[in-house]
């Protein structure tokens, strides 16, 4: 695993494991199991052993799957677009694994002996067990960023009318965004695997190419000025030179550079 693809990985699955709505599941799914204690555990152990093997068995796989899905759909992302072929493989790859982790587990803690037909039987939930965590993984890296680097500025009457305006056009990427975040683009730029999408609402990371991002632009009126960047026509300030670069500024401030060759459609569009 690369540098990059394990930061990467690490980051989603922290925002992964924010998610309140996965620890209440998770608490509900071990209470369930401590409570019916399956697999003989309610006979062979006490209310509070109980407790802590099925805590310790559903961490160990709840972490293996959403660490292992992570990892291998942002391998998978830059090669396979199709998210639910993505989401597929990523759950292949997990359940071997985590089935060995459970079958290790019940043998060391409750001398359950691990054989071919117990470990088809693990093998076979979690495969069910890793495609749902992968869909969850899938949806939750899509949480959005708070916006706390001045991004949601002031942006004047501009914006204000560009906001009236786009919610009539039709810009597919703005349907991926939480709704909190859907309004006027001012910026897209890749970072990693991801694309990050700024609005006049804030910023929120997709898992998504940057070439998809910008074939979901649709009426969205703007300029790609380097191969990272695309900037909305509505949010551009002024173009400016430092040194030798050439960079646009925008309104709130942010400053995207110009590569060479998209120097001449940006001198044309933003130069006043």
């Amino acid at each position: 695993m690369t540098g990059r693809v394990l930061q990467s990985t690490l980051r989603e699955v922290h925002e992964v494991l924010r998610s309140k709505r996965l620890w209440a599941t998770f608490v509900i799914v071990v209470l369930v199991f401590v409570i019916t204690g399956p697999f003989g555990t309610v006979d062979k152990m006490g209310l509070a052993e109980r407790l802590a093997f099925w805590f310790c068995l559903h961490a160990i796989a709840w972490l293996t799957t959403i660490t292992v899905i992570t990892a291998v759909e942002i391998r998978l992302a830059e090669r396979i677009s199709h998210d639910l072929l993505r989401l597929a493989l990523s759950a292949a790859a997990a359940a071997p694994l985590i089935a060995a982790l459970l079958e290790l587990l019940m043998w060391s803690w409750i001398g359950r002996t691990p054989s071919l037909a117990s470990y088809g039987l693990q093998l076979s939930l979690c495969l069910v067990f890793a495609i749902l965590f992968s869909i969850l993984s899938h949806l939750t890296v899509s949480a959005p960023q708070t916006a706390s680097n001045g991004m949601v500025s002031d942006q004047g009457p501009e914006v204000a009318g560009a906001e009236q305006t786009s919610s009539r056009a039709e810009i597919p990427l703005i349907r991926r965004l939480r709704h909190d975040l859907r309004g006027p683009l001012l910026h897209l730029t890749i970072e990693d695997h991801y694309t990050v999408v700024t609005t006049i609402h804030g910023q929120q990371l997709l898992l998504l190419r940057f070439s998809d991002a910008l074939a979901e632009l649709g009426s969205a009126k703007g300029l790609q000025v380097h191969r990272s960047h695309w900037v909305a026509d509505h949010a551009v300030d002024d173009l400016v030179k430092e040194g030798e670069r050439l960079m646009i500024r925008l309104k709130n401030g942010q400053r995207i550079p110009v590569s060479r060759r998209c120097a001449a459609a940006a001198k044309v569009r933003y130069q006043t």
